[in-house]
């Protein structure tokens, strides 16, 4: 079960439990981050509609979304009764939020749905005319122009992605190389383009677009060694190829999580992992298309480059999960790799970032 389906079965059991058009339920999406104990996802839907159904709820008003929640969990419960949706568990919890756990078969179902990154994220194939737009950064004076030029093809991009018309065929294989640091000889004359030649593209539109100010100071970082204008004089941990790098960090894991595909078609023994280390690898694919409509929406593409990192970060948990842990407290998960794979690299290419396919 997909973020988009769960959304639709809650909506349809609010409007169940108390009379509703469909019109009338606000559009909520459920968060695998919102999720209580045990749960897989969480919506806020109860409480968004307790103010406007006071007058159909028992008092206290204090209760009003307890009360809501428990409508709706009941109506759920009915609707797997009859056989028209499915899932393990469904409470409320203090909040008023209702927590869905899902079966193993769903589980592994949004992993494989997730592979494909256009459709899963968007809720649509990327089959439409026309071009993703892509501006030569190079062109720019200072090196803040190369930035706002980068900050507005991810929002044009984005806006491609959600817009009315299905956007143009997305991502497929790219390599390492870099336009700046391994193409044609360019004459770097201005700043920007000279950065560009310190640290490549792809770190430069990370970097670009991983800050929330539209226009910073020039001393700004947004880590350490990270300056949010990088300079061919202080490119600072962009030109490195290591983690201090979230650039490199992200398609590294692109990478590996594609290798590990390949691996595994070669014979390689399906990786193992605990579900501490599991379970927030498939939150965070979960939350991926309700963080890209926010992103969208908002015009944010800092949003889209945190949420990419999390996700970095919690595959490279998942793929070092310690091998002292005890066989019967793992669990395989062979299709993880390229859920990660496909959501990476929808993200990165969003960004006008490329995503190499091998190490």
């Amino acid at each position: 079960m997909n973020p988009g389906r769960m959304e639709a079965l809650v909506r349809e059991a609010a409007v169940r439990a108390f009379g509703l058009s469909a019109d009338a339920v606000p559009f909520v999406w459920p968060r695998s981050d919102h999720a209580g104990e045990g749960a897989d996802a969480a919506t806020a839907l109860p409480p968004r509609l307790a103010g406007a159904l006071a007058d159909r709820l028992p008092p206290p008003r204090s209760g009003h979304r307890t009360a809501a929640a428990t409508r709706i969990a009941e109506r759920l419960s009915d609707m797997r009764d009859e056989g028209a949706v499915d899932f393990d568990r469904v409470f409320v919890d203090g909040r008023g939020f209702l927590n869905i756990t899902l079966t193993a078969r769903q589980r592994e179902a949004l992993l494989t749905e997730a592979a494909d990154g256009p459709r899963y994220l968007t809720g649509r194939a990327w089959d439409g005319a026309g071009t993703w737009p892509i501006s030569a950064l190079h062109e720019a004076g200072p090196v803040a122009q190369a930035r706002r030029l980068a900050r507005a093809d991810a929002r044009a991009r984005l806006l491609l992605a959600f817009g009315p018309q299905p956007p143009p065929p997305g991502p497929d294989g790219a390599s390492w190389r870099d336009p700046y640091l391994d193409g044609d000889h360019r004459e770097l004359i201005t700043p920007a383009a000279r950065a560009l030649g310190a640290i490549g593209e792809d770190s430069a539109r990370v970097a670009f677009c991983r800050s929330v100010p539209e226009r910073p100071r020039d001393t700004e970082t947004t880590g350490r060694d990270l300056p949010v204008l990088p300079s061919a004089e202080y490119p600072g941990a962009w030109a490195r190829l290591t983690d201090a790098n979230p650039a490199f960090r992200l398609r590294y894991a692109h990478a590996h999580a594609v290798s590990m595909l390949r691996w595994a078609t070669e014979g390689a023994p399906t990786h193992t992992a605990c579900p501490g280390h599991t379970d927030p690898v498939r939150g965070l694919l979960f939350d991926g298309p309700s963080v890209l409509d926010t992103a969208a929406r908002r015009e944010e593409p800092h949003i889209l480059v945190r949420y990419l990192e999390a996700l970095a970060s919690a595959y490279d948990e998942w793929r070092t999960c310690p091998v002292s842990v005890p066989a019967e407290r793992t669990t395989a998960e062979p299709v993880l790799p390229a859920a990660v794979a496909g959501v990476l690299r929808t993200g990165l290419f969003l960004l006008g970032v490329s995503a190499p396919t091998r190490l």
